[in-house]
């Protein structure tokens, strides 16, 4: 079999082993936060990966399978003697396409960001480092595994991600494990005992604790592996053929039988934070950021304007850097948005605006309609619909939108137009949503003229 360094096209399928039985807290996949199983939590943030083509559950619990399967989603049952998630992935990954890259990404990890996911899908997907095809960097022969001559020295085997380390606990934690790179950033080791030795430290300060303790600074020397996985599929298929090594069995760690095997792991450093859910403090510790996190949808009040404006700012300025003149963003003010949309909330004419908002962060995104600006045969106009850019992907776009949709409906408004910059990013997203171009126009940004698309919606109850 062959593996690419440079795949021409490759199905990107996220692979999400659960099982029911948990040691220290059983059942957790299926303990719920927000009336939702965790599973279903992680799910969500796994089909938010630009990168994946599709999420598949690999269970040998009825229970869970019956969750998966009754939120619409898809799952495949699989054998109960599997000894790793990773055996149970391989199970699964035999019947898809040749040329996949499989994500393994654990299912008690709901507040997995899906940036985190698509950081480690390409590196994978863009490992030119060779510029030639190489043949798989291992053979198995007899459950174990050898370099075999001519493979390529960068090429990568598997993806996996880490973080920074800013508690002092975690390095001393058998349970965070930690890794540590060469210079290309490829896994030297993994292990539950800190790592790297900082010996001069140390001998300065009479131990690690207290060398940590009184400079906090050098916890940048250490990084937290986690738990998503990267996998070509054919390395999948052969790493899950080899026998346990001597140093995963010692460690209890199964990355250390690729890495004793010649494998090749490319480590992606990530800035978003994920907690694996191990414990009932850790179910604890996640449903309070979730429920932070949960978006909430209202409408609009005068004492909303501020934080209104300052999301209208933010999402211009990063939406549309490079596209208008810098001259025009730089212009554009908090200050000034707030006399604005004070002026729209002051006026007679008619006038609706939504937020969505968080316990953790406030207003994170906003919509609103009323009167169309031009003269035209729509009952009302969708004036803008905005949020912050950290907010992408969350459905916000789309829930303001039907939220606008529906309080006209109850107005008796059947129709409505929109006018989007021609360049604008988001041309899609109103397409997705029905819209007609239905006219044409201009509008002066600053000292350049841009063409403007007018979109419209004939019947909104269609919608």
């Amino acid at each position: 079999m062959e593996q690419h360094g440079k795949n021409p096209r490759q199905n990107v399928i996220a692979i999400v082993p659960a099982r029911y039985a948990s040691v220290r807290l059983p059942g957790k996949l299926l303990l719920e936060i927000d009336g939702k199983p965790i599973i279903l939590h992680t799910l969500e943030q796994a089909e938010k990966a630009a990168n994946v083509d599709r999420v598949i559950v690999a269970t040998d619990d009825r229970r869970i399978f019956k969750a998966v399967k009754g939120s619409g989603r898809e799952a495949i049952m699989t054998r109960s003697d599997h000894k790793s998630g990773s055996d149970r992935v391989a199970e699964v990954a035999e019947g898809l396409p040749a040329n996949s890259v499989i994500v393994n990404v654990q299912g008690d990890e709901p507040l997995i960001s899906p940036r985190t996911i698509e950081k480690a899908v390409d590196s994978v997907r863009g490992d030119h480092a060779t510029g030639m095809e190489r043949k798989s960097g291992l053979s198995v022969e007899g459950g174990n595994a050898t370099v075999m001559e001519g493979a390529s020295a960068l090429s990568i085997d598997v993806a996996t991600t880490c973080e920074p380390i800013d508690d002092i606990s975690d390095v001393f934690c058998p349970n965070v494990v930690k890794v540590v790179t060469d210079s290309n950033g490829f896994a030297l080791y993994f292990s539950r005992s800190p790592i790297p030795f900082l010996r001069d430290k140390i001998n300065d300060h009479g131990s690690l604790e207290k060398a940590l303790a009184d400079n906090p600074k050098l916890l940048s020397h250490f990084r937290k592996h986690t738990g998503l996985y990267v996998y070509r599929r054919d390395f999948l298929l052969q790493f899950a053929k080899m026998d346990q090594s001597a140093l995963e069995k010692t460690e209890m760690l199964e990355q250390l039988r690729a890495l004793e095997n010649g494998a090749k792991i490319k480590v992606v450093e990530v800035s978003e934070s994920s907690t694996g859910i191990d414990t009932a403090e850790d179910f604890n510790r996640v449903k309070q950021i979730l429920e932070r996190r949960k978006i909430i949808y209202r409408e609009a009040s005068a004492g909303d304007i501020p934080q209104i404006a300052k999301v209208h700012v933010e999402s211009w300025r990063k939406s549309f850097e490079g596209i208008v003149p810098e001259e025009f963003l730089s212009n554009i003010s908090v200050k000034k948005r707030v006399k604005a949309f004070g002026k729209a909330f002051s006026e007679t004419s008619f006038h609706r605006m939504f937020v969505a908002e968080t316990l953790e962060n406030g207003i994170v995104g906003f919509a609103d309609f009323g009167s169309p600006r031009d003269k035209n045969s729509f009952d009302c106009e969708l004036y803008a619909i905005y949020f912050l850019p950290d907010f992408q992907r969350r459905g916000i776009g789309g829930n303001l939108f039907r939220i606008c949709i529906d309080e006209m409906l109850t107005k008796g408004l059947k129709s409505m137009c929109l006018d989007a910059l021609e360049i604008s990013p988001y041309r899609n997203f109103y397409e997705k949503m029905g819209g007609k171009i239905v006219g044409r126009g201009c509008h002066r940004l600053g000292e350049v003229d841009f063409a403007t698309v007018i979109y419209g919606w004939d019947d909104l109850q269609g919608l």
